[in-house]
């Protein structure tokens, strides 16, 4: 073929009519092979589908329901973040046992110190038994039975002083809250004063409480994270990340298992959809 100022008519032969193309007026005319433009248009192809291209410019499939996924996992988190938050655990607080107002009883048994000797041991009949309040007011009293028993019923749960008083004896107190202890054993010792018992639990509830607060704000929390793991697949920049940040969004517990179980099917899609992500491609070439 000789150099030609002019203009040059290119032809491609194909076995395609329509891709018959000419370019120029000229008599002379190239023949080109049409496996040489086909594996060029497969190329591009390939790197169109690696990097997420499609006609109109959507965004792929696979990675369309990747990222509903996600958001659907970390969505439950969020929504279960914000109700064990928004609780009030106030009644809790208030009442640890359950046992409703006026359905506590304090019940106890009198018996007599054993000595060295060996004697005494025996439960003590017909023994005066107080209630006291808190400051130490009289309540209400009960008399000891054959078998050295006592009771009071339909107590409120309030700070109550169980007050036993003997001739010759050491005086009991024993400070409760009536339905934190089911029976109480007193036993009478010679001498003389007063022996004070504290027989109030500490509660741990208050400590349940702030830690139940601190795992539903570490779930919100981690829920947003899940959600900006769906904008980073969404963006496609960054496969790594959009893992790491999905991962993190697993602790986000949404209806326990469902929540992250829909996240990892998004990291599962993620994970079929990584050579749309800018980084990875990169990385292959």
């Amino acid at each position: 073929m000789q150099d030609d100022d002019g203009l040059v008519k290119v032809r491609v032969m194909d076995e395609f009519d329509d891709l018959e193309s000419e370019l120029a007026a000229d008599d002379e005319e190239i023949r080109v092979d049409s496996s040489d433009i086909r594996t060029e248009a497969s190329e591009i192809a390939i790197r169109a589908i690696r990097q997420g291209a499609e006609i109109g410019g959507e965004l792929p499939v696979v990675r369309k329901i990747a990222i509903m996924l996600i958001m659907a996992g970390s969505l439950l988190g969020l929504l279960f973040g914000v109700l064990l938050i928004s609780a009030d655990p106030s009644d809790l607080l208030s009442n640890p046992t359950g046992i409703a107002e006026g359905e506590a009883v304090v019940a106890g048994l009198l018996v007599n110190e054993i000595t060295e000797e060996g004697e005494g041991g025996e439960y003590l009949e017909g023994v005066e038994v107080k209630l006291l309040d808190e400051q130490g007011n009289l309540i209400t009293r009960a008399f000891t039975d054959q078998n050295g028993r006592f009771m009071f019923d339909e107590q409120t749960r309030q700070t109550r002083i169980v007050e036993v008083r003997t001739d010759g004896n050491i005086t009991e107190q024993r400070i409760l809250i009536p339905g934190e202890v089911t029976q109480i054993t007193i036993t009478m010792r010679a001498g003389s004063g007063t022996n004070t018992v504290d027989l109030r639990m500490d509660s741990t509830l208050q400590d349940s409480v702030d830690v139940g607060t601190a795992v539903a704000v570490f779930t919100v929390l981690t829920a947003a994270i899940g959600f900006g793991a769906a904008m980073e697949a969404l963006r496609g920049n960054s496969y790594r990340r959009t893992q790491w940040l999905s991962g993190i969004a697993l602790f986000s517990r949404g209806g326990v298992f469902i929540g992250p179980g829909l996240i990892l099917a998004g990291m599962a899609l993620n994970r079929i959809a990584r050579r749309q992500f800018e980084d990875w491609t990169e990385l292959e070439e």
